[in-house]
């Protein structure tokens, strides 16, 4: 049986603190691969500079490089007009018969799986891994997958601005043990375990400001998906 991780999210732009929180969990839980699975066109998350699908989609596929355990997903796996992540599950269990399945998140994003859509089937499915957020980060408006940067791909955390990281793991399982509780009441036994990492401060959000404001991204993003938000002129 093989292990299989999703990360989905809206990836407007990929940063490398999707990248890192990705590389930990692989680590840590043994994963034989993470598809990466960019939303198509969330309706919560609509704005006038949101990047198309196609290009957000181009720059996951830049910053994946020829890794071969990290994939991006097919585009059968999120077909135009479906924006449920339980179409996607289904689509990757097919795909990868008798291989257990994990969902790679945010503790933000994760918060919020009571709402989703046939929630009480996909929080059955798979096993949640969850990444610490920093506490002030505003769950109605923190981008899912948001987590963490560093400047090369194998940095170590201790060399960027960090949370206290036991703290944050405290934060981290009290939400996860919520969700849980909340779970339980659709008489559904979620899996879940957090992620030993520290949440760094840095969002897609704050990437795309600074571009907005003609700052360097410096080591926010690969190079490569800096240079590709610069010859499309993303974000302007």
């Amino acid at each position: 049986m093989g292990k299989i991780a999703i990360f989905g999210g809206t990836f407007d732009p990929v940063h490398w603190g999707h990248l890192l929180v990705a590389q930990a969990a692989a680590s840590q839980f043994n994963l034989d691969r993470v598809i990466w699975v960019p939303d198509r066109a969330p309706p919560h998350k609509w704005r006038s500079d949101l990047a198309s699908f196609e290009r957000r989609r181009s720059m996951l596929a830049l910053a994946l490089g020829d890794r071969p355990d990290f994939l991006l997903a097919p585009l059968e796996a999120n077909p135009s007009g479906s924006s449920f992540a339980i179409d996607t599950l289904l689509y990757l269990q097919k795909m990868y018969p008798g291989d257990r399945l994990h969902w790679i998140i945010g503790s933000d994003a994760f918060r919020t799986l009571p709402k989703w859509h046939r929630s009480a089937e996909i929080g059955r499915l798979c096993h949640w891994l969850v990444g610490p957020r920093p506490s002030q980060v505003d769950p109605q408006t923190a981008e899912s997958g948001d987590i963490g940067a560093a400047s090369e791909w194998g940095d170590s955390l201790s060399d960027v601005s960090i949370d206290a990281g036991d703290r944050m793991q405290v934060e981290t399982n009290a939400v996860c043990c919520k969700v849980a509780e909340q779970m339980a009441l659709l008489d559904v036994e979620i899996c879940w375990e957090v992620l030993s990492m520290r949440a760094i401060e840095i969002s897609s959000s704050h990437i795309r400001r600074c571009w907005a404001q003609n700052h360097d991204l410096g080591d926010l993003v690969p190079e490569v998906v800096g240079s590709y938000i610069a010859a499309h002129q993303l974000y302007q």
